[in-house]
C-alpha cells in the first residue's frame, strides 16, 4: 500500500525546489520536479504565497522565495553559536581595517552569507546578508571547499567545466583543485575578481572544538585599495581572526597568539607603523603592480 504524501510534506518539496540555480520556478517546473499534478502544484502554491514563504513575480508569473522564510532563517542564525563567537571578531577586524568583514557557510557548491559588517568607505562592494552564490567563485567559499578530500570535490563536481561568474573566475576543476591545495598550504584563501570585477576576497576558515571547518571568515576589498603590502597585512589578520572565533568556539591551536579582540587592532597597528617605516626605506625601488578594472561596487 503506498503512504500518501501530506500538504505539508509536499508544500515542503516545493520549497526545497528553490535553489541558487533555480532562483524563479514557474508553476509547470515546480510540479514537473516533486512529481505533483499541475493543479496541486498551484493550490499549494497559493497557499505559500498567501502566507508569504513565497512571492510571485508580477511579469512573468513565476515564484520566488519570499520575506518570511528569510525572517524565519534570520532567527535561526542568530542562535547559533558561531555568530555569537564570531561577532566581536567581524566588528573588530570592521572598526581596524575599515574593510567589509564577512562570515560565510557551503552547502554543497553554494556559498552563503550569514554575517557582514559593511565597508566604511563610499567604494564598496556589497551584498546582503542571506545572499548565496557559487562555492568555487569565492575566497571564503573556496577555504570551505579547501577542507575536502578529492573525492569530496569529484563528487561534488563531476565535470571538469565549472560555471563562471566573470572572465577571472576559476573555469575547470583542474584549477580549483590547484587553487584548494594552494589555500591547504598557506592557510589563507584569495579570490581576485573571481566573484565580482574589480575586488579581492581573502579569508580562512574557523573551527569548531572538534577541529571541523564550519565557516570562513573574509575581507572582501576593491583592488583600488589595495596593494602587495596590505594584502599580506589582510591575509595575516584574517588567518589571527579565524583563529580567534576559532579558539571562541573551544578549538585549541598551540598556533593561536592572538585571544582577545584587541589583541587584533594592535596587531594591525603595529604593522602599520613597520611598514610606514620600510616604505621609506624602500622608496625608488620597483613593486609588483595590480591590474585594475573598473569596480561595479555600491556608492553610499
Amino acid at each position: 500500500m503506498v503512504e500518501k504524501k501530506s500538504s505539508v510534506i509536499k508544500a515542503l518539496s516545493i520549497l526545497k525546489c528553490f535553489t541558487p540555480q533555480n532562483l524563479e520556478l514557474g508553476v509547470s517546473e515546480i510540479a514537473r520536479l516533486v512529481s505533483l499534478p499541475k493543479s496541486t502544484a498551484h493550490r499549494l502554491l497559493v497557499e505559500l504565497t498567501e502566507s508569504r514563504l513565497l512571492e510571485q513575480t508580477r511579469i512573468a508569473g513565476k515564484y520566488k522565495v519570499g520575506p518570511e522564510l528569510y525572517i524565519l532563517g534570520s532567527i535561526y542564525l542568530s542562535t547559533t553559536d558561531i555568530l555569537k563567537a564570531a561577532e566581536p571578531v567581524v566588528k573588530k577586524l570592521n572598526e581596524t581595517t575599515e574593510e567589509a568583514v564577512i562570515i560565510g557557510i557551503v552547502e554543497t557548491v553554494s556559498m552563503t552569507l550569514i554575517m557582514k559588517e559593511e565597508a566604511r568607505h563610499s567604494l564598496r562592494y556589497t551584498n546582503p546578508v542571506g545572499t548565496t552564490i557559487l562555492a568555487h567563485v569565492s575566497a571564503t567559499g573556496k577555504a570551505l571547499l579547501s577542507e575536502l578530500t578529492e573525492e569530496e570535490i569529484d563528487k561534488r563536481y563531476p565535470f571538469e567545466h565549472l560555471q563562471q561568474t566573470t572572465t577571472y573566475t576559476i573555469g575547470t576543476k583542474t584549477e580549483l583543485k590547484q587553487d584548494l591545495e594552494n589555500i591547504r598550504k598557506t592557510g589563507v584563501s584569495i579570490d581576485v575578481q573571481g566573484t565580482a570585477l574589480g575586488v579581492m576576497g581573502i579569508a580562512s576558515v574557523i573551527r569548531t572544538s572538534n577541529g571541523n571547518a564550519v565557516a570562513a571568515i573574509s575581507i572582501p576589498t576593491p583592488l583600488a585599495r589595495l596593494n602587495p603590502s596590505k594584502i599580506e597585512k589582510l591575509s595575516e589578520l584574517v588567518k589571527l581572526g579565524a583563529s580567534l572565533i576559532s579558539y571562541r568556539l573551544g578549538y585549541e591551536d598551540r598556533g593561536t597568539v592572538v585571544r582577545d579582540v584587541e589583541e587584533l587592532h594592535e596587531w594591525w597597528e603595529q604593522n602599520q607603523k613597520n611598514n610606514s617605516v620600510m616604505s621609506g626605506l624602500c622608496q625608488g625601488r620597483n613593486r609588483p603592480s595590480l591590474v585594475l578594472v573598473p569596480l561595479p561596487c555600491a556608492m553610499a
